[in-house]
């Protein structure tokens, strides 16, 4: 189990309008999250939990390599 810290505070404090964006690409990318606000919000925050725990104070860097490497392979790239 995760403790609560700095980066676990931030990821749960992520605003539904922050994660919405974030919802729509992982759904681009295979995910399937419903298209309400509070599904998005719980989906992502999840995703990024998950990334948190796995890669540690990485995950960041991590979440942002997800998502590029996957928008390339859409594009065909």
């Amino acid at each position: 189990m995760i403790k609560f810290d700095k980066e676990v505070e931030w990821i749960l404090g992520r605003p539904c309008f922050v994660c919405g964006p974030i919802a729509h690409r992982l759904n681009e990318l295979g995910h399937h999250i419903k298209f309400h606000a509070e599904e998005e919000q719980a989906a992502v925050i999840f995703w990024m939990l998950c990334l948190y725990e796995k890669h540690g104070v990485n995950w960041r860097q991590k979440a942002k390599e997800e998502l590029r490497e996957n928008v390339q392979v859409l594009k065909g790239e």
